[in-house]
């Protein structure tokens, strides 16, 4: 009786336990040149924008995936932006914003999508929860998004991130007379080609 309850229970967890596995799914992704993502600031005196070099991003990445009823969970998903390949314009502006992200110590800010939520059956109302790594300090943020489906796959959105959030200060210029508010603005136009 005891060695065909041990059976059955072993039956049980081997068929969950290829159920879960069976729903995962495996594809690789490529970040198209004609993807955009800008950070935007404002000072006291004016506004900035640096704009990633999206021709940097030139790997396929892997993406594991579990579709559910109307979300999608993400393993590693993760995509990877190199400080130096913003650029703000000037020399003398990248020079503050690199230093701003504490680049000697940490070079890289590190986007990890987690999950997408569809709020209803269009892709316009699409709620992307991701994990912000940045100068070592992660946080979470739901980012609404928009996606639409062409010749590739393309993700719309934007977010404002507290730099003090991530233990940023402000750098401030010439005796304290220009200084950078707290908030910037992210925001990006992913064009992916799904492979």
């Amino acid at each position: 009786m005891i060695l065909k309850k041990l059976t059955l229970f072993l039956i049980v967890i081997i068929n969950v336990s290829f159920i879960t596995v069976s729903n995962k799914n495996t594809t690789e992704i490529k970040i198209k040149p004609s993807s955009k993502l800008t950070i935007k600031g404002i000072t006291n005196i004016t506004d900035f924008s640096c704009k990633f070099n999206s021709v940097a991003l030139k790997k396929k990445t892997p993406i594991t995936y579990i579709k559910k009823e109307n979300h999608t969970v993400f393993e590693n998903a993760k995509l990877v932006l190199e400080n130096k390949e913003f650029d703000c314009g000037k020399r003398i502006i990248n020079n503050d914003f690199r230093d701003l992200l504490k680049t000697e110590t940490y070079p890289k800010i590190t986007i990890l999508l987690k999950e997408v939520k569809h709020l209803n059956t269009t892709n316009k109302n699409t709620i992307a929860s991701v994990d912000f790594l940045i100068a070592g300090v992660t946080k979470s943020y739901d980012i609404p998004i928009t996606i639409t489906h062409d010749h590739s796959v393309i993700v719309d959105g934007d977010i404002k991130l507290n730099i003090r959030d991530f233990g940023l200060e402000n750098p401030k210029k010439i005796l304290g007379l220009i200084k950078i508010e707290d908030e910037v603005t992210v925001h990006f136009k992913l064009d992916l080609e799904v492979l």
